[in-house]
């Protein structure tokens, strides 16, 4: 009995496989069929065309380059340099006066003029300033002393380099003593008309030699009637 199934399972074995099995092939790549030449080839990275190789065929996409700005030369503008150099000056402000003591036998004298202004260009200067003068003298012969304050403005022309030609008005109120006695207080107008040199000294500074000239020659002014020198100095920013 147990012969005849084991035969029996063996012959219906053999009738399914005979029934079932159909020829069939794994699918491979390489079987592939290779496309016709008529047909569009399959997309490969090493099919896509180079534009630089055909100029005729323009490429799919272009990147625009960020044009160059032209750049333009342009020469900066020249700074002009302060009259010592010989070209125009920028306006600036300068500083300056005049200081000066002297000490003699029974004789004191005392200038302090302090001055501001404005260097305009390398031609022209002007300002203004304040000054005191003080005079005394004691002696056998003159007993009196001098006070003057007031103020002066300025104006000075350089036709060239280091000289200047200048004008000064100026206005001082004046007292003092004479023989013991008060002078009473007095109103002292001045011209001054003179002209000079510019040492330069220092980076922005410049000693100034001037002869001047009182040309109200008032009977209290502080000058006299002669023609005197005065040396100052003037600094620049």
């Amino acid at each position: 009995m147990k012969t005849l199934i084991l035969s029996l399972a063996a012959f219906i074995l053999v009738v399914s496989n005979s029934f079932g099995q159909t020829e069939t092939k794994a699918f491979r790549y390489d079987t592939v069929p290779a496309p016709a030449k008529n047909q569009v080839p399959l997309f490969r990275y090493d099919t896509v065309a180079d534009p630089m190789v055909n100029q005729s065929q323009e490429p799919l996409y272009r990147i625009e380059q960020p044009a160059k700005q032209q750049q333009t030369y342009q020469p900066k503008p020249s700074q002009p340099l302060n009259y010592r150099e010989g070209n125009e000056s920028q306006g600036r402000m300068i500083f300056g006066g005049s200081f000066g003591m002297a000490f003699g036998s029974g004789y004191v004298s005392v200038n302090i003029s302090p001055q501001v202004g404005y260097e305009f260009n390398r031609y022209f200067t002007a300002g203004g300033g304040i000054g005191y003068f003080y005079y005394k003298e004691d002696s056998r012969r003159n007993d009196f002393s001098q006070n003057y304050l007031g103020l002066n403005a300025f104006a000075r022309f350089h036709p060239i380099r280091f000289i200047s030609l200048e004008v000064q008005p100026e206005i001082y109120q004046m007292w003092g003593s004479s023989g013991g006695e008060s002078i009473g207080s007095k109103t002292v107008p001045c011209v001054l008309v003179g002209g000079g040199v510019n040492i330069p000294s220092g980076r922005n500074g410049a000693v100034t030699m001037m002869i001047h000239y009182d040309l109200v020659q008032n009977e209290w002014s502080p000058y006299g009637s002669q023609m005197f020198y005065s040396i100052g100095y003037i600094f620049g920013f």
